[in-house]
């Protein structure tokens, strides 16, 4: 019989308990993948841009101006201009357009003095303006303007030299022999262009070949990069299409007080400060639309990664990404320059970070920094935005328990709001808004009761100190305060420190006519929840300006003249005509009731409040303009808009256990419910 071999004892662990298994050889590692040095990467990056440049340059952008400065005329102009771009050909001629002939005053142009901006192709040669009748009147300056943006080296902007004469029909005839060239001028849109085609061709090289810390930060963000990529490519182009932005009486409002350095809290100071910060360098509100752009597609991309986190389906989430890429009441929004846009990026934020926490189980301490930067900026982008802050904290401190979590929140918050607010608008000199403005629904209210037949002598004749009986009669509308305020001959010096005796007048209309007081609710909020309803969407008029007749020196020009009339008569027609496609895109309405009903589905599933307060800021919003709307303005709800598809996604998200990553990862062990 075979010999029986020796035992061989099992290995047991040090700690005495079951024996434990040998690991098993290790295996050679597997080759790894050879990188291309950065620096390599960096070149071939370097090379594509210069090779795309020239393109860029001479066929991107609008065209440059030639600025032709006189003295100031009291009567319209009209005229031609005839230009060449090649060295033999004939010159084109053409007449001027009313834009052209448009005299501008302001915009750095010393008083007594106007511009007419005739807009050229960059690499014309020579080109002869003629205006009439200016037979009076000497033409003093001839400047070449590149449109793209700031010149930062080449020739620049100069004054020209010129040849003028009167012809026998009482016009004025200016030639210019030679035009500067405008490729060897280097502008802001050259640098931003170069810098940005670089670093996209470098981080897709890294992310492909490279190796080291910027291949890792290209691989590492191409998650949120990803949903990003296409809205960012859709607001470009609405960007360039409708260049400068969209830009309405706000704005240039905000715009004529930076030039002129007398600052007002009407539209808030804060908002003016923005404006100032990214398109005062540039000496345009252009930058502000671009910038907005590239802000809302990144913080986006991120709320998009974070809803991968919470398990959403990927057809949710790139279902998303097409809406608001094809969506022009987001585009819209997104390029324009009013206050709505940096808000409602401020809510999106908000959104970002509470759902992480929630994912997270807690809110960590640098999340609450930014959380109380965003808390901060809704308090001061709008004379509203404590109503929508304020409660936002509350919930916060009441939902999250670590403290110094809680400590840092409130503290960013409050001292951003007061550093601005006190010694930021005292540096600035920021006069304090007018009484109109803090009384401005109670005027609307009041242009009802002008109409009342039974109005007692007393409150007629407190209604004529303000303005005439039979103006508050005529220009009051259910649908908008705007008539009674801009343009009226409101005595608004008399409105300061009246509002109890107003409001007292108004209270006891209310009491004689409670159907009154409703229907001009109903009336003047009908754009929030109505399919359809009267609804002001940006200074669109047809004609391919969008851009609100000003004296400051903004004009619209367009990068691309046929995709602008495409938009234009296309997706803008759809806004014309009342209808189902009107409703779908453009009324809020639409939008409202999708968010209500992803927000019921989310709370069912989610059993927590944790995603109410997420879209917190979006809901508080509504309720406000529920109650307080002076206007029907589009983007009043912005926020509802954007995040409803948002919120509609995340309904389909399982269930959450509050305080870990089960939801990122499938198999990973349950944790405590929500509160």
């Amino acid at each position: 019989m075979a010999a029986e071999a020796p035992a061989v004892p099992s290995p047991v662990s040090p700690g005495g308990g079951a024996p434990s298994v040998p690991a098993p050889k290790a295996s050679p590692p597997a080759p790894s993948r050879r990188g291309v040095p950065a620096s390599r990467l960096a070149l071939v990056a370097l090379a594509a841009m210069l090779a795309l440049w020239p393109a860029f340059k001479l066929h991107l952008g609008p065209a440059n101006e030639l600025r032709v400065r006189f003295p100031a005329a009291g009567w319209p102009l009209a005229g031609q201009v005839s230009f060449t771009v090649e060295k033999d050909a004939p010159p084109v001629l053409r007449p001027l357009t009313p834009v052209e002939v448009e005299q501008v005053l302001g915009d750095g142009i010393p008083a007594g003095q106007q511009e007419v901006r005739v807009q050229l192709p960059r690499d014309a040669r020579s080109a002869e303006v003629t205006l009439r009748p200016l037979a009076d009147l000497t033409v003093e300056q001839v400047t070449w303007f590149p449109l793209r943006g700031a010149v930062v080296s080449g020739p620049g902007v100069r004054e020209l030299p010129f040849e003028q004469h009167v012809n026998p029909d009482g016009s004025r005839t200016v030639s210019v022999a030679r035009l500067r060239p405008g490729f060897w001028n280097v502008d802001v849109a050259d640098v931003l262009f170069a810098v940005t085609v670089w670093a996209f061709f470098w981080l897709v090289l890294e992310a492909r070949w490279g190796q080291g810390r910027a291949a890792a930060f290209a691989r590492r963000r191409s998650g949120w990069a990803r949903y990003a990529l296409l809205p960012l490519l859709s607001w470009g182009a609405w960007w360039l299409i409708f260049f400068p932005g969209i830009i309405s009486y706000d704005p240039l409002v905000q715009w004529e007080q930076l030039q002129t350095g007398r600052l007002e809290d009407w539209h808030p100071a804060f908002h003016t400060f923005w404006l100032w910060l990214v398109g005062g360098p540039f000496g345009s509100l252009a930058p502000v639309g671009a910038l907005q752009a590239v802000l809302f597609a990144t913080v986006l991309g991120k709320v998009l990664e974070e809803l991968g986190h919470w398990r959403v389906p990927a057809w949710a989430r790139w279902g998303v990404v097409a809406w608001v890429t094809l969506s022009p009441a987001v585009g819209s929004n997104v390029i324009a320059a009013w206050k709505d846009a940096p808000f409602t990026l401020m809510c999106l934020a908000v959104m970002l970070l509470v759902l992480r926490a929630e994912r997270r189980g807690g809110l960590r301490v640098a999340d609450a920094a930014w959380l109380g930067a965003c808390l901060a900026c809704i308090t001061l982008l709008r004379h509203n935005g404590p109503a929508l802050s304020v409660p936002v904290l509350l919930l916060c401190l009441w939902r999250y328990g670590d403290r110094r979590a809680r400590g840092t929140m409130v503290s960013v918050m409050v001292l951003l709001t007061f550093m601005v607010r006190g010694p930021g608008y005292a540096l600035a000199n920021v006069a304090p808004a007018p009484p109109v403005l803090k009384q401005v629904l109670l005027v609307h209210r009041l242009g009802a009761v002008s109409k009342d037949p039974q109005l007692p002598p007393e409150d007629a004749r407190v209604l004529e100190e303000l303005m005439p009986l039979e103006q508050w009669r005529k220009r009051y509308a259910c649908l908008s305060v705007g008539p009674l305020v801009f343009g009226s001959p409101l005595q608004r010096e008399k409105l300061a420190g009246r509002t109890l005796e107003l409001a007292d007048i108004a209270w006891r209309y209310a009491k004689r006519h409670p159907e009154q007081v409703w229907d001009q609710q109903v009336c003047v909020t009908r754009y929030v929840w109505a399919p359809e309803g009267d609804l002001y969407i940006g200074p669109f008029n047809g004609g391919g300006n969008t851009v609100d007749p000003n004296q400051v020196g903004v004009r619209p020009h367009s990068w691309f003249t046929p995709a602008q009339n495409f938009y234009e008569h296309v997706i803008f027609d759809s806004y014309g005509k009342h209808g189902l496609l009107r409703t779908l895109v453009w009324q809020p309405s639409s939008s409202l009731y999708a968010f209500v009903l992803g927000l019921v589905v989310v709370l069912w599933r989610q059993r927590s409040l944790g995603a109410l307060l997420a879209v917190m800021t979006a809901v508080l919003n509504t309720l406000a303009w529920l109650l307080l709307s002076p206007n029907p303005d589009l983007r009043f709800l912005f926020p509802t808009v954007l995040l409803a598809p948002l919120l509609l996604a995340l309904a389909l998200a399982p269930r959450l256990r509050r305080g870990s990553d089960a939801v990122a990862k499938p198999g990973a062990p349950a944790a405590v419910e929500a509160r």
